[in-house]
């Protein structure tokens, strides 16, 4: 399948979709992985502006959002945004998790393309799908 046949959108709820039970942990971990990409191609301010933008707008349809990454840098692994979904419904964290993603896919696409877009998310998903596959093995 070709690159451009599936869309950033698209590759973020498959990779949220494979382990449902662990929405937070599984989000987490692919926000990291993008930080890590992004963080090379637009700097940590760059990447804290756009968590930023993305987290406000989430925010207005998840009051319990409450969530500033321009705090990223003392809080590296997102603690603080982790503790925003302790406690919260599955189903409404998974819909907010999509709802940030696809904010921040939203905005990073108009400034960078589609295409290379979906290329970071590939990688960050991709990332996190052999972390786990490695540690169910070595566990298994």
């Amino acid at each position: 399948m070709a690159t451009d046949e599936v869309s950033p959108r698209a590759i973020i709820e498959q990779g949220l979709a494979r382990d449902p039970g662990a929405i937070v942990d599984t989000s987490i971990e692919v926000l990291e992985q993008l930080a890590n990409r992004l963080i090379e191609m637009i700097g940590e301010p760059g990447f804290e502006t756009l968590l930023f933008r993305s987290a406000h707008r989430v925010s207005l349809d998840f009051p319990w959002l409450i969530f500033d990454p321009r705090a990223r840098p003392a809080d590296p692994e997102f603690h603080l945004l982790r503790r925003c979904f302790e406690g919260q419904d599955p189903a409404q964290a998974h819909a907010a998790f999509s709802l940030l993603f696809n904010t921040v896919i939203d905005i990073l696409s108009t400034f960078i393309g589609t295409h290379l877009t979906m290329l970071i998310v590939q990688s960050a998903i991709g990332r996190v799908a052999a972390t786990k596959t490695s540690k169910e093995q070595d566990d298994g």
